[in-house]
């Protein structure tokens, strides 16, 4: 078995490697050169290998070349894959400005707006079909008659998506075009209008999962236990509340949250126990094969993610190993689910939920096949042993990965898994059969304080957890120290598994490596600065000086959530090691190298004003000498001219706040222009960064 090559003992590795070079290889580059000479090297080799393979000696030398034309069709196919996934682009020159009639794919309310993905089916009229364009449309107000499937027509003006341009930031234009949406707009609720409904299979799923959340939401369950429930038995985290994400995620148990395999193992579980009657006619095959049926109608009803598909997959070898008598490997299942997934959505690659999935179940594998351990035979320790061997390998190798995309680390997690995961599968058997009485209509009046019960202990447990995990919790990790990470652990694994010294000697200089690049660009991080950021509705300013920073947010001034900038800027804060943020209201507030005194600053003798609200010019002195400042900061509550600003002060620079409404940024932009001030625009040229 030892002799035998991994590609052997894996045969869809032979598909899943070239396929992903493939995808890896568009995102590179999208020019169909590329694949053109691809397909040339491949005709010439299977011309090459046809013409050398005539006699049986030559058949028989070709034999172990045929893995080169198979990863080079698998390279074209991935290519071709992510070329097919790649979102339609539209003249928006062209076809803003007209009428356009799209079809709702998903939508969700919140308080008073609504936020939908729409697909274009027509736009500007006289048959312009354009086929998949989607974009993601919000409204202001909400209109509750519209469901999923809904032919809307409206006015087109749509904008490329971009990302705010603040540093540090989650890259949300790559992440809304790997979900197919590069555009975004939004209107007013009572300009969309309803002219006719075109509903798909999907969008029938997902109006099938609205309903049962609306039952839930509406059930006489706690709204910790609704938010639990629907998170992990309908595949919807949205209403869990951040507080709840955040406690989890220190604690390092935030997988209970999202719907991943060891949910999709229990319902399977309760499914195959659904059709326990068929065992009495000896209808083992078939309560197999229904409820591998019934387990994929599941995924397609809580969305379809990776992690879902990944294990209904995995299910589907097992079963039908039983079924037609035949052995299946973990390992191939597992390569089998990201080659069917990534060939239907190639983009899921670069997905977080996808690469932890595989990365978690790969290892886990690949340990119990290496290492024989042997379990307790007390069925309650060996669970408890399990969930421990489990939770650690599954720390150990995921831990870089959740560092680099949260910025969290959590050193608790082992400890978690072994409080919380008991809990989960009794919640996810009592919760199956709670949402299956709400969908018929009937009460779970018996259940619900149990329910209550059991998600109380869970937060209970998650959040004393979160309270006592080791300082180590913002974290800021470049891509280099996750390929180091991961270099040093296969090294590392390869020279337990083999005992070979050189492994341990190459995980030793790669360690060494990694690590004197991480000092280098440590070292090289600005330890003090001034940001201000780009924000929808505010225009937060952040002062730091080590591990210390003032936040001063001059048009929001009382209501402002820090917690929230926090967890929207969590990578900033890390990658400068500040762990301390003091909010400055109307009083002065200072640290070494700035002092605020609304609505003044000082920092690092660069002179600031802001002005917004109509109270600025209560702040100047009105008499023939107007005040000077080198940065004259306008945010949303600016309702003057530019030219009435100057008159009462002189400064070096205008900094145009990215809280500024659409309509007014443009027009103070074009003031600006036209006065040829010197002006920095947050809004369009991302945050305003100065460091020391």
């Amino acid at each position: 078995m030892g002799n035998v090559s991994l590609l052997s003992r894996l045969p869809v590795l032979r598909l899943l490697l070239p396929l992903v070079a493939g995808i890896l290889f568009f995102r590179a580059t999208n020019n169909l050169w590329l694949p053109a000479v691809l397909l040339a090297v491949l005709i010439a080799i299977l011309i090459a290998m046809q013409l050398y393979g005539k006699t049986s000696l030559g058949k028989l030398r070709m034999r172990s070349w045929r893995i080169i034309p198979i990863s080079l069709a698998m390279a074209i196919v991935g290519w071709g894959a992510a070329w097919v996934a790649e979102p339609t682009h539209l003249d928006t020159n062209h076809f803003n400005g007209t009428v356009a009639c799209g079809r709702i794919e998903n939508l969700k309310y919140n308080e008073q707006s609504m936020l939908m993905q729409v697909k274009l089916l027509n736009v500007g009229g006289n048959g312009n079909t354009v086929k998949g364009a989607h974009i993601l449309l919000s409204t202001r107000g909400c209109n509750y008659d519209f469901v999923a499937g809904d032919l809307i027509a409206f006015t087109l003006e749509v904008n490329r998506v971009r990302n705010m341009g603040n540093p540090d930031e989650m890259d949300y234009e790559q992440y809304l075009h790997d979900k197919g949406i590069i555009y975004r707009q939004h209107v007013e609720v009572r300009e969309l209008e309803k002219v006719g409904e075109s509903p798909t299979f999907m969008t029938r799923a997902f109006n099938v999962r609205s309903d049962l959340q609306h039952r839930v939401l509406n059930s006489s369950l706690s709204p910790e236990s609704q938010s639990l429930l629907i998170a992990t038995l309908l595949g919807n985290d949205d209403f869990i509340e951040p507080s709840m994400r955040d406690s989890f995620s220190r604690a390092g148990v935030a997988h209970v949250l999202a719907l991943s395999g060891l949910h999709i193992a229990v319902i399977s579980l309760i499914i195959w126990f659904l059709f326990f009657p068929l065992d009495y006619i000896r209808g083992k095959k078939i309560r197999l094969l229904l409820t591998l049926i019934a387990l994929i109608a599941y995924d397609v009803l809580t969305g379809l993610s990776a992690s879902v598909i990944r294990s209904t997959v995995m299910i589907a070898f097992v079963f039908m190993s039983q079924i037609f008598y035949r052995k299946s490997s973990p390992l191939n299942s597992v390569a089998a689910a990201a080659l069917a997934i990534l060939v239907i959505n190639p983009s899921s690659l670069y997905s977080v939920g996808f690469q932890l999935s595989f990365i978690t179940v790969s290892s886990l594998i690949i340990f119990y096949q290496a290492f024989e351990l042997k379990h307790p035979q007390n069925k309650i320790l060996n669970y408890f042993y399990t969930i421990i061997v489990s939770s650690l390998v599954a720390m150990v190798t995921t831990i870089i990965l959740t560092s680099y995309y949260f910025n969290v680390m959590s050193l608790i997690a082992v400890i978690s898994n072994v409080l919380i995961m008991p809990f989960i599968p009794v919640f996810m058997v009592l919760g199956a059969f709670a949402i299956l009485l709400l969908a018929m209509g009937g009460g779970i009046a018996g259940l619900s304080q149990a329910i209550d019960w059991i998600v109380d202990a869970i937060e209970t447990m998650a959040g004393w957890m979160s309270t006592i995990s080791p300082p180590s919790g913002n974290v800021f990790v470049t891509w280099v120290a996750v390929l180091v990470y991961y270099s040093v652990l296969i090294l590392l694994f390869l020279w337990i598994y083999k005992r070979n010294s050189r492994m341990l000697l190459a995980a030793g200089v790669v360690l060494i490596i990694g690590v004197v690049i991480g000092l280098v660009k440590d070292s090289m991080a600005p330890r003090r600065g001034l940001v201000i950021f780009n924000s929808f509705n505010s225009t937060p300013m952040l002062y730091f000086n080590g591990n210390e920073a003032l936040l001063w947010v001059p048009d929001v001034p009382n209501d402002y959530d820090v917690e929230n900038f926090k967890r929207w800027n969590r990578a900033f804060l890390a990658h400068h090691r500040i762990d301390s943020i003091i909010m400055v209201d109307s009083a002065k507030c200072q640290l070494p190298g700035a002092v605020f005194d609304p609505p003044y600053a000082n920092v690092m003798g660069t002179c600031i004003m802001a002005a917004g609200k109509g109270k600025w010019k209560n702040y100047i002195r009105e008499d023939s000498v107007a005040l000077q400042f080198d940065v004259a900061l306008v945010t949303k509550g600016f309702h003057s001219k530019i030219s009435r600003l100057k008159e009462l002060i002189t400064c070096d620079t205008i900094v145009l706040s990215g809280g500024i409404y659409e309509e007014e940024n443009v027009t103070l932009d074009r003031e600006c222009k036209s006065s040829k001030i010197p002006f920095y625009n947050v809004k369009q040229s991302g945050a305003y960064q100065k460091y020391y």
